[in-house]
């Protein structure tokens, strides 16, 4: 893909399916990070940030997937399918150790999606914030914790304005995320003790760049094919196999 086929892309705006390719090259990018690379050189920490794309992204395409799926019980279902396909591979792919509480991402998009449904459908707002607690408290060992329920629902809160799904998505990183240390910090270091320091938790800045992806949506699903529907499910699990037999069975790492 040459630069004048990445201007047209972004000139026409980013579809669902567009999204979802540059999440999971993310995805890619920041597992073989995990696996393969020193956490002490340069480049485990430029992976690190761009492998911060993946979840944000993924949760607003499951946020989108939510309000135009034709079957609702067919998607959970499908999402609870391959959260159990990638159980196993998600356990061991960088560790050695069984933890039954490790949960993958599918696991957690599910949850995702079950609070978004709850605060769509259920009525007694006392039985509805009840629900979205408990499932908050289940996501938590899970990959990303409850910061994936919380995005999904200001994403769909936020429904139909895409400024405003950003500008809640920026306030969820802001507060939760430690972003307001990173940029205030070295300021109040200052005050305290008269120590102007900047901090180096520099991968936060790389969930500021989902933000920047998300402004060229165009609204759009993009390919309706089979291919771009199933391309996630099928190659978060496969990846992770892939990764966990060379780590362990050829590099005996």
């Amino acid at each position: 893909m040459g630069v004048g086929e990445v201007k047209k892309i972004f000139k026409e705006g980013l579809s669902v399916n567009a999204l979802k390719y540059i999440a999971i090259t993310a995805m890619l990018i920041d597992h073989i990070d995990i696996a393969f690379i020193p956490e002490d050189m340069t480049v485990y920490l430029v992976f690190d940030i761009i492998g911060r794309i993946t979840g944000p992204i993924m949760f607003f395409c499951a946020v989108e997937g939510y309000h135009h799926t034709k079957s609702l019980k067919k998607y959970i279902f499908r999402l609870f399918i391959f959260a159990i396909i990638s159980y196993i591979p998600f356990m061991y792919a960088w560790r050695d150790t069984f933890n039954i509480l490790r949960l993958n991402i599918i696991f957690n998009i599910l949850l995702g999606v079950l609070a978004v449904h709850t605060r769509r459908t259920v009525k007694n707002v006392f039985l509805k914030a009840i629900i979205i607690y408990l499932l908050m408290i289940i996501s938590i060992p899970a990959d990303y914790g409850e910061l994936c329920i919380i995005i999904m629902l200001v994403f769909d809160f936020y429904y139909g304005n895409l400024k405003n799904q950003l500008a809640g998505y920026f306030l969820v990183i802001v507060l939760n995320l430690g972003l307001l240390d990173f940029f205030a910090g070295p300021f109040w270091n200052l005050v305290y003790d008269g120590n102007f320091k900047f901090y180096n938790d520099y991968y936060w800045i790389g969930y500021l760049l989902p933000f920047m992806l998300l402004l060229f949506y165009n609204g759009k699903h993009g390919s309706s094919d089979k291919f771009s529907k199933w391309i996630f499910y099928i190659f978060y699990p496969l990846h992770l196999c892939v990764i966990w037999i060379v780590r362990v069975f050829i590099l005996n790492i």
